[in-house]
């Protein structure tokens, strides 16, 4: 089973935008997915996911609410999924490290400016500290403009603090909360080049994380084999 995590050290930075996301486009490309909302208060996901089913998109989306992230795996081991999308909570706990921990990679948002880009960063090197594999961390530039030179000083931020981030920005656009507000992933917004610009930000994730989940059979194997 592949497990995605998505967190995030403050809020409004698309953390759940970017779960709902993948977890539609692991679906998609057939997949068995379960999209986990461990943010039990809020339960934003979990919402979405009634939007979507009354709205009638395909491919389903199946989101479960949980209390931990123990919990979560066990649904998702019952269940025979094949891709468990873990959606934190909207700021760092010790469900962060939870998170990590169990993820063949792990997601953080952020956005461009340094008010988001620092914490973020020390978000990360946390979870180092704690234990997590550097290379099983990637930030995203989500909420982003269209400046390219912007977009480059916040990946090079992040690349001089030692992690990797994603090529391509998610730009913030009121197409996706549209389309979140009627139960579509940024994928499924209405208009087509909004559509072009999320699916190619998606690639690049899913890239990132098919790679560090073959990176994470293989330490197991060879684990195993020492």
């Amino acid at each position: 089973m592949l497990v995605i995590g998505c967190a995030s050290q403050k809020g409004g930075v698309a953390k759940s935008s970017l779960a709902r996301l993948l977890a539609r486009e692991y679906a998609d490309r057939g997949h068995r997915v379960l999209l986990a909302d461990l943010d039990v208060l809020q339960a934003t996901s979990l919402e979405w996911a009634r939007r979507r089913s009354a709205s009638g998109q395909h491919p389903e989306v199946p989101v479960e609410r949980f209390d931990s992230v123990k919990q979560a795996l066990k649904r998702a081991r019952q269940a025979d999924i094949d891709c468990l999308v873990l959606d934190a909570r909207g700021f760092a706990d010790a469900q962060t490290l939870d998170v990590a921990q169990a993820a063949d990679a792990l997601l953080i948002p952020s956005g461009l400016a340094v008010d988001d880009l620092l914490p973020t960063v020390r978000l990360a090197h946390e979870l180092i500290q704690a234990g997590v594999p550097r290379a099983r961390i990637g930030i995203t530039l989500c909420c982003a403009g269209d400046l390219e030179n912007e977009i480059a000083e916040a990946v090079r931020y992040v690349g001089d603090a030692g992690y990797h981030c994603l090529g391509l920005a998610w730009p913030e656009r009121a197409g996706y909360r549209r389309a979140h507000d009627e139960g579509r992933a940024a994928t499924e917004a209405r208009h087509p080049s909004l559509r072009a610009k999320a699916r190619a930000f998606a690639d690049h994730a899913v890239t990132f994380i098919e790679q560090r989940g073959r990176q994470k059979k293989e330490e197991k194997r060879a684990g195993s084999q020492g």
